[in-house]
């Protein structure tokens, strides 16, 4: 669980440095500051949406866990997600705030006002993609999850950009991280 509040802070280190800078800008509107990195509610309609999106992407990921050989569904050092109690499910969710406040909080706030959505979320998901990439080192046959981590990716940056929030896809992603385990156990 420590290590899980370690990166939540390093990772939300862009974002707050952003935050501040912009906080002593003449003039500077507080909400709109905040909003810049994602830090907002967001509309219910758009927490539905990253609801249905789970929904509809479960059997997706049912059917892609299900390609993967034993030996990589039980490498610990591979599959995040697999919690023994309470602390770890918790560890998982902020993990995964971590993660949405570095990619789509900070990565995609900057990109896509620089380069427009199409590029901006395009070139943040696979920034996002990256370190995922990182798990080949460990086993080659983990690549039929990357494009599904892409897609994902992509799609927590669409909910960004759509509600001007992190929560929509920090929902999504969490939930994409805690079924993991399950799925992989059916």
């Amino acid at each position: 669980m420590s290590s899980a509040v370690v990166e939540l802070v390093a990772l939300s280190l862009p974002s707050a440095v952003l935050v501040l800078a912009r906080m002593r800008q003449r003039g500077a509107d507080g909400r709109q500051v905040w909003a810049a990195v994602g830090l907002r509610a967001g509309r219910p309609r758009d927490y539905a949406a990253a609801a249905v999106i789970c929904v509809a992407l479960t059997p997706v990921m049912f059917l892609v866990l299900r390609t993967l050989p034993p030996s990589v569904a039980d490498d610990a050092n591979i599959m995040v997600g697999r919690a023994g109690d309470a602390s770890g499910y918790v560890a998982i969710v902020v993990l995964t705030l971590a993660e949405e406040m570095f990619f789509r909080g900070f990565l995609a706030g900057v990109l896509v006002r620089r380069f427009g959505f199409a590029v901006g979320n395009a070139a943040q998901a696979l920034v996002f993609l990256a370190p995922h990439c990182l798990l080949l080192l460990a086993n080659l046959a983990i690549w039929p999850v990357l494009p599904l981590q892409l897609a994902g990716g992509w799609l927590a940056g669409w909910l960004r950009h759509r509600s001007g929030s992190v929560g929509p896809g920090w929902l999504m992603h969490s939930a994409a991280n805690l079924l993991t385990p399950l799925l992989l156990t059916l």
